[in-house]
């Protein structure tokens, strides 16, 4: 079955993160959720979704009231098999196919089954320009433990799924469930099943993987294995990454952004307003990528594996009132890298070449033939799962890095992380 598939607050998949401190090589990143939506529709980037959801047919509609939604989610039946027979378990009684796992209400025409909402976080994690869309299943009569307004609580049943779409062609497909208690469930609500379905290469099926795939399906992009989760999904006190406070927040959440969350009552603190990213749109949205892809799973105060590093860059409630009152400016801006030395700092005010971050998330290792980080140091971030540079995520924090400066160096002034 692999390793690490049932694990206490442990969830989907791993995706990505920016460290320059003392860990050169430690994992970080991921992401959850799942998605189906049609090869032909995919785009470059992730699926669009407008807010507010039809929950009866599982898919987005504005014009559905906050009521209505509200009904629907209390009308829903527990996800379950949605009718669907001639499934299968492993070994932790959780269904080897995606179509038994209540994703779907009907199969053939891949209709989704009602009281799963498709949402779109607004704020994204990078998966090698994979297209993703994402659904959540919260019981019915059921909310989310929002007291820690940075580390929501699900309640138990919930389930996460997010599929991923390269170059038109069905890779996999991510499912997180939480389980009901267990005695050794220790301080969490419940036990977190995770793992994902590989589609076959006519779309027409999906089987359970375990192991991971260095490039699946032919199509160049990696699945992980379950083995490496928890090096992002350990990050969040509840393991759920990109389903929180500040990426539901944007101003390009869809689906369940969280002013929907508050209407329809499923937060049980909810916020008096959605939480803003400080400063102009390009500090803003450098802030805003980093939280997501490399504060939320790893650089952070909590249960990140770069927590021990000393460099933040999770967007805290608290802390959203300036740009210096944030993690990553306080832990980040001009300040020096600890033990990797590499370039002198981590984010080096009109010197992207001398800056860790930079450094770090435009540089990929290379591989062995066995699929394998080579011996060299590892310098690429997120350091897992990822062969393919954001550019859009570099060109946001090189923008930043550079704003204002009269005389900012050149990107081609020092060495590629080499």
């Amino acid at each position: 079955m692999g390793t690490s598939v049932h694990r206490l607050a442990t969830v989907a998949l791993c995706v990505l993160a920016a460290a320059c401190s003392n860990n050169s090589g430690g994992g970080h990143p991921s992401e959850t959720g799942i998605a189906d939506a049609s090869p032909t529709d995919a785009g470059p980037a992730d699926a669009t979704v407008t807010d507010a959801a039809s929950l009866l047919d599982g898919t987005l509609d504005s014009s559905t009231s906050a009521d209505a939604a509200n009904d629907a989610i209390d009308a829903a039946p527990a996800a379950g098999d949605g009718g669907v027979t001639g499934c299968t378990l492993d070994s932790f009684m959780q269904p080897t196919e995606l179509r038994c796992t209540g994703l779907y209400s009907d199969w053939p025409s891949r209709t989704i089954a009602p009281g799963v909402i498709e949402y779109d976080p607004g704020l994204h994690l990078w998966s090698d320009g994979a297209v993703k869309t994402r659904w959540i299943y919260l019981p019915p009569g059921t909310a989310i433990d929002t007291a820690n307004m940075d580390e929501w609580m699900f309640p138990v049943g919930t389930k996460v799924w997010k599929q991923f779409i390269v170059g038109g062609q069905y890779i996999e497909t991510r499912m997180i469930h939480k389980l009901p208690d267990r005695p050794d469930s220790g301080p969490y609500a419940g036990t977190w099943y995770l793992t994902t379905y590989q589609w076959s290469a006519d779309a027409s099926s999906t089987s359970e993987l375990t192991v991971g795939a260095l490039n699946a399906n032919d199509a160049g992009y990696e699945i992980p294995s379950q083995a490496k989760c928890s090096q992002c999904h350990g990050g969040r006190l509840d393991d759920v990454l990109g389903f929180e406070a500040v990426s539901l927040s944007s101003p390009d959440a869809g689906g369940l952004p969280i002013q929907a969350l508050i209407d329809q009552s499923l937060l049980t603190d909810p916020p008096d307003a959605a939480l803003v990213i400080p400063g102009d749109p390009i500090q803003a949205a450098a802030l805003g990528y980093l939280h997501t892809n490399c504060g939320v799973p790893c650089h952070n105060r909590g249960t990140g594996l770069a927590q021990s590093t000393g460099f933040y860059m999770r967007l805290l409630a608290a802390d959203l009132a300036t740009i210096e009152a944030t993690d990553t400016y306080q832990t980040g801006w001009n300040q020096p890298t600890v033990g990797f030395h590499l370039v002198p700092d981590r984010l080096s005010q009109c010197n992207a070449p001398a800056s860790c971050v930079y450094d770090r998330m435009s540089h990929r290792d290379p591989l062995n033939d066995a699929g394998y980080d080579t011996l060299s140091v590892p310098v690429q971030m997120p350091p897992i799962d990822s062969h393919m540079v954001d550019p859009t995520g570099v060109a946001a924090v090189v923008s930043w890095i550079n704003e204002g400066c009269d005389a900012a160096v050149p990107l081609d002034a020092g060495e590629d992380g080499d």
